[in-house]
């Protein structure tokens, strides 16, 4: 704990080997962000369009296309194709694991960020936000299983609360681990 306590530059100032272990976690933290992302995309669209669909289900009259390599089919005109919403049981797992995961990750990210050079206001704020990230990120799946115009935005939302402050949680640390010290001052009281 005295590593938050000491003045700025902490990050700077440990062992290369423990900027390597933090910055290897920091990179594949932001890939993790990175592949968050691409997956959100094949699940609901990158503009959000089947988030509704793909969590409260829904019924349309449109033929959907078939996955690659699976059967064409030929159904009426006037047929209702429905599509199941999740499962609550898929809903309580994926709930689960983020419950589990994500609060370590806050926890890693916020002590990394601790020893920055941030001030104290800046500190807060970012782990105010990154702590209300992971809690609707959380909530995000369960809202959107509702069907409401409500689960859109809310997702929407959850994802920029998550990713914006855990990006700047990453970056900043990592810039500063490896970023030349600034020249040193002379001190006008030792002359």
């Amino acid at each position: 704990m005295r590593d938050f306590e000491r003045p700025s530059d902490r990050l700077r100032d440990l062992s290369f080997h423990a900027r390597l272990v933090y910055s290897v976690f920091l990179v594949f933290t932001l890939a993790a962000l990175g592949i968050t992302a691409w997956l959100a995309d094949e699940m609901v669209g990158a503009d959000l369009s089947s988030v509704h669909s793909y969590y409260a289900g829904e019924e349309s009259t449109e033929a959907q296309p078939s996955p690659v390599g699976g059967p064409s089919l030929d159904l009426p005109e006037d047929a209702v194709i429905r599509t199941p919403p999740m499962p609550r049981r898929k809903l309580l797992e994926v709930t689960h694991f983020h419950l589990f995961s994500m609060p370590i990750y806050l926890l890693i990210l916020s002590h990394l960020y601790m020893l920055s050079r941030a001030s104290g206001r800046a500190k807060s704020v970012w782990i105010l936000l990154a702590t209300i990230g992971v809690a609707a990120h959380v909530a995000a799946p369960w809202i959107a299983a509702t069907g409401t115009s409500l689960g859109r935005a809310f997702y929407a939302a959850s994802g920029t609360l998550l990713a914006v402050p855990f990006l700047v949680m990453c970056i900043g640390p990592l810039m500063e681990m490896w970023s030349k010290p600034p020249p040193k001052r002379d001190d006008p009281k030792a002359a």
